[in-house]
């Protein structure tokens, strides 16, 4: 018997914002609604004591893609550690990187290497 249930989808992706003293801060993260999530990261890090958002500002998307969930989670925490490894800024709480100088690029790798261009 085949069954007809989907298996639910998630979205990997990479995104960033700059905080009030003008520190580029990078993230890496999963979720199964961009938007929402977006408005979430917007929301809390306006109110984040450290790292702060300005109020005229938005968490903004540079990259995702769409995966099992088992698999966002799985490339999430390889991409992150790999990040980790090659210094690509400071890490920092809730899987985000400070950045000294905003990369241009990173890359993330899911079988194969995406290269991700930052806005």
């Amino acid at each position: 018997m085949v069954s007809t249930q989907t298996r639910e989808k998630e979205f990997l992706y990479v995104g960033h914002y700059v905080d009030v003293k003008g520190r580029y801060i990078l993230k890496i993260g999963t979720t199964n609604d961009l938007e929402r999530r977006a408005a979430e990261h917007t929301r809390n890090y306006k109110r984040a004591r450290d790292y702060t958002m300005p109020t005229d500002s938005a968490f903004s998307y540079d990259w995702y893609i769409r995966l099992s969930k088992y698999n966002t989670l799985r490339y999430e925490d390889l991409n992150r550690t790999l990040w980790q490894n090659m210094g690509i800024g400071h890490f920092i709480r809730n899987d985000r990187f400070l950045c000294d100088t905003p990369p241009r690029m990173v890359t993330v790798i899911i079988r194969k290497a995406y290269p991700v261009i930052l806005n």
